[in-house]
């Protein structure tokens, strides 16, 4: 089990460095893409080349606490690392280290608000705080450590996610709601009671506006669309199936694209409507039709074929995902000695100096780490190297660019094959049923 948290560095970023740095706290220490005695320096270098984006952040810190006497410092060390490529995808320089000094072991990190790939700053937000905790809950997962259960910390689980996902959103809940009790009612003072008496708070005004019982906000109806403004639900109170609450396109199969087809068994909409059920059977006829006719054109006339084509599809995605990690970390290695070069070259000027000021000054500690870095790195300073490093630099940007249009093409090929794969579910069920009632 790991919790996590996150916050901005607005100031004393060198404090906040030297404090994870403290050997009497760390176990273990890793820096990325920045050497630690100057980290701070390095940021700041990174965030003086972003010019695009204002904010007085310098950088994030990041806490991930495991659970007492359930992990080794070693095993919480690696997994940060992993964290940290997946979160932040080898674009910011970052420090790393593990704690041991309380009854749990914590890893902090020190990543820079911007990146030195692309000197774009890190959006920090709900949705990367989700997406940081999620990842952080995989990896324990994956080692065997036991994951937070859902609403008992701060943020989204995957699971409530996955609700949103499947439409059980305030706003899908009370969408249903709306619909079911205009079916029901006969005048609006009906419709409104109805509301109530579920649990709904109603707020009248310029716009009517609901609020579910453990919601924190109002909803604006009209939010929901153009079909649920008062004047539209007073409307449809009143002619009730009369008013189409949404014109359905006509399916082309040779124009449309595929989608996937309605289950009809249990289906609410399919109960209360007789129209939305004569659509939607012969939208599954048209898209039962379609899916047949794909698997044709690409040659698959069994289930094994299907499998097969499946799994190749899924496995060439794969490939095209460990390529793009490949070329990403190479590049972000390569701008990082170019980095390092340009700090070598602009602060060489001190190596010969005899001010003991200027010896002792941030632009002299930044040549030192330059020096020692380009020498393990195996690079002599010159013209000719920085041309190199610039053009092995273009040169991956291309392969990245290449990679990426032809990961677009497998997320549609992907997005195909789901769609494709719940058509035949549904189509699989359909005759399991009608085989059924013929026994009977």
């Amino acid at each position: 089990m790991a919790i996590t948290k996150i916050w901005s560095i607005k100031k004393t970023l060198d404090k906040a460095i030297n404090y994870i740095l403290d050997p009497s706290k760390s176990k273990y220490a890793h820096s990325y893409a920045c050497a630690p005695e100057t980290a701070d320096l390095e940021f700041e270098l990174t965030l003086d080349q972003n010019n695009r984006s204002g904010g007085s952040n310098k950088a994030y810190h990041i806490i991930q606490s495991f659970k007492p006497e359930e992990i080794s410092p070693e095993q919480a060390h690696e997994i940060g690392k992993q964290l940290l490529d997946q979160h932040l995808q080898g674009k910011y320089e970052y420090i790393l280290t593990t704690h041991i000094d309380k009854e749990h072991i914590h890893n902090h990190v020190i990543f820079c608000a911007s990146s030195f790939v692309d000197h774009k700053k890190y959006n920090d937000c709900t949705k990367t705080y989700y997406q940081l905790r999620e990842a952080s809950d995989i990896l324990c997962a994956e080692h065997g450590l036991s994951v937070i259960p859902p609403n008992q910390n701060k943020g989204k689980s995957h699971y409530e996610w996955q609700m949103d996902q499947q439409g059980n959103s305030w706003k899908t809940q009370l969408r249903t709601a709306i619909d079911m009790y205009i079916q029901s009612s006969r005048t609006f003072e009906d419709f409104a009671s109805q509301m109530q008496a579920q649990g709904y708070e109603i707020k009248y005004g310029k716009h009517i506006a609901f609020r579910a019982e453990k919601q924190k906000r109002f909803t604006r109806a009209m939010q929901l669309g153009e079909n649920y403004t008062e004047e539209n639900i007073k409307l449809r109170i009143v002619q009730k199936d009369k008013l189409p609450i949404k014109k359905g396109k006509k399916i082309n199969l040779k124009n449309e694209p595929l989608s996937i087809m309605v289950a009809l068994e249990n289906n609410k909409k399919v109960i209360e409507s007789k129209g939305y059920e004569h659509w939607a059977k012969l939208h599954n006829l048209k898209q039962n039709a379609k899916t047949v006719n794909l698997l044709k054109d690409l040659g698959i006339t069994s289930l094994e074929e299907w499998e097969r084509k499946k799994i190749s599809n899924q496995e060439m995605m794969n490939a095209n995902i460990s390529e793009m990690k490949a070329v990403e970390i190479k590049l972000a290695n390569t701008q990082f000695i170019l980095k390092q070069l340009n700090i070598y070259e602009n602060t060489k000027g001190t190596y010969h100096s005899t001010d003991k000021q200027m010896l002792n000054s941030n632009e002299h500690r930044l040549y030192k780490t330059a020096v020692k870095t380009l020498k393990q790195a195996n690079i002599k300073p010159s013209k000719q190297m920085e041309y190199e490093l610039h053009r092995q630099i273009q040169s991956l940007r291309n392969q990245r660019e290449q990679l990426y249009e032809k990961h677009k093409e497998c997320k549609k090929v992907q997005k195909q094959d789901r769609i494709i794969e719940q058509n035949l579910m549904q189509v699989f069920k359909l005759n399991h049923t009608k085989n059924t009632d013929i026994e009977h």
